[in-house]
């Protein structure tokens, strides 16, 4: 049965999935940005699958713990090993997607033209993620993407260091395989229309054209921050993203500076379909560190 499964994920013959003109799209989106909660939001994401798939996950999480302790697989770093030996044997065919646990999809009737990690800077907004993930989950598929989603989680008393936690995602997600791109999507803004594509072209890239907060324009022209995308080339030609900003702001000022000073070009589509709204209730800062 595993590997039955192994090739019906990786080797069957299948087209390019379409990257422009994708049917299904539906446009804007009128969004529920109400608080919920996870298990509504497993809901929501897989549907009558929901029960099954908290057993996956829990299976695959154990088999997991036990691979990395085992001193015959707990030092193995070479990319795909953790789908191929721990989570594909646990493959779920949900919808048109095959789902891996730990949030991995990919599509099954075609070969996606990109793969694309969504990392997460996280603490403390478990009010936010779900509402994030029942909203953008549904959209990704739409788009035909091979797509994985990292929350990296800050877990200590330290002034939240949001950057920081940009490297830590894109370290591990190297672990788990060769992703084109790396999208930096901060937990509180939802795009608002199917066709802002989270496809890997024209990186580095700034989704975002204006959002709820700052209708119609953004806040200043070099503002890089919220939602951006750079391939994996771009990080290292930017030695990464600074670790130095503890506290809130000023770090997205100074990855566009690396960017620029890198000589690589920023772009950014214009118009409602790079519309974010922003999760208003429960938003509460992070202090501004004294020394910056």
């Amino acid at each position: 049965m595993v590997t039955l499964i192994y090739c019906l994920f990786s080797c069957t013959t299948k087209p390019i999935c379409p990257y422009s003109d994708i049917p299904g799209q539906v446009g804007q989106r009128k969004l529920n940005l109400n608080e919920t909660t996870t298990a509504h939001a497993e809901e929501h994401v897989f549907g009558p699958s929901a029960g099954k798939v908290r057993t996956f996950v829990k299976r695959a999480n154990e088999i997991l713990l036990k691979k990395l302790v085992d001193p015959k697989t707990g030092n193995i770093t070479h990319v795909d090993w953790l789908f191929d030996q721990v989570l594909n044997q646990e493959t779920m065919n949900i919808s048109n997607y095959w789902y891996l646990p730990g949030g991995h999809w990919k599509p099954m009737n075609c070969l996606p033209k990109w793969k694309v990690a969504i990392l997460i800077p996280f603490r403390d907004r478990f009010y936010h993620l779900p509402i994030l993930l029942q909203n953008l989950i549904p959209m990704l598929q739409k788009q035909l993407l091979e797509f994985s989603l990292f929350v990296v989680e800050q877990a200590n008393q330290e002034l939240f260091n949001r950057a920081m936690l940009m490297n830590v995602g894109f370290l591990e997600s190297l672990n788990f395989t060769d992703y084109d791109c790396f999208i930096i999507h901060d937990v509180d803004y939802v795009p608002v229309d199917d066709r802002n594509y989270y496809g890997c072209s024209s990186m580095p890239r700034h989704f975002v054209s204006s959002s709820d907060t700052v209708p119609f324009r953004l806040p200043y022209g070099e503002f890089f921050g919220a939602v951006a995308g750079l391939t994996k080339a771009n990080i290292r030609s930017i030695n990464g993203f600074p670790n130095v900003y503890w506290g809130w702001g000023g770090e997205d000022d100074e990855i566009y500076k690396r960017v620029r000073d890198a000589r690589l070009i920023i772009t950014r589509h214009k118009g409602p379909i790079t519309h974010y709204n922003v999760i208003k209730h429960h938003h509460e800062s992070a202090p501004m560190a004294k020394d910056r």
